[in-house]
């Protein structure tokens, strides 16, 4: 089933504590409605021009079966003429077929490019829930942490992050690998540069 601008428009999403920003959230929603239904609109004028060429290919049978009727009862130079209108008319259609031809393939793969953007951005959708929520999984353990309070310890053992990940069976590399951060391997956040 395919999504529809209104469908895109009218999702909701379930509010959470430190969630996304709603305004920038509904900004880029208008911004793929406006894109989808402009493609939508460039897909059905496509396909409005493309009967408008099947009309035009049925015009132009139409002529060509007028023209070899009357060409048959002319005489000799009636009949070269025949020749060259039929050679003619077989232009116009081919060119015609053919522009019919490539404008269905444009918009074909206008609709295979939209489909890839949107499952592109589903998977990033994804793969950004799962990198926030191995940082906020870090922090919370770093939070729990009685050393790290008492102590002023700053650092995670190893130990205990790689006990907490199995025990969530998230995947080392999911964890850490952070838009954004780097983690180091003493579990230390570093701001990264973009």
């Amino acid at each position: 089933m395919r999504i529809t601008p209104m469908d895109i428009e009218q999702q909701e999403f379930s509010r959470s504590f430190r969630g996304y920003n709603e305004e920038e959230v509904d900004d880029f929603l208008d911004k793929i409605v406006k894109d989808y239904e402009e493609l939508i609109n460039e897909n059905v004028r496509l396909n409005e021009e493309i009967e408008k060429m099947q009309e035009k290919l049925k015009e132009f049978g139409e002529i060509e079966e007028n023209l070899r009727s009357a060409l048959l009862n002319a005489q000799k130079s009636a009949e070269e003429m025949k020749s060259r209108v039929e050679d003619e008319a077989k232009a116009i259609i081919e060119k015609a077929k053919m522009e019919a031809k490539a404008l269905k393939q444009q918009v074909f793969q206008r609709e295979d490019l939209l489909k890839n953007e949107i499952d592109s951005l589903r998977r990033y959708k994804f793969i950004f829930k799962e990198k926030f929520r191995s940082m906020l999984n870090l922090y919370l353990k770093m939070l729990e942490t009685e050393d790290f309070e008492e102590k002023g310890n700053y650092k995670l053992e190893e130990d205990e992050v790689t006990k907490e990940k199995e025990a969530k069976n998230i995947p080392r590399e999911r964890s850490e690998k952070l838009e954004g951060f780097n983690l180091t391997e003493d579990y230390n956040l570093e701001e990264k540069e973009d």
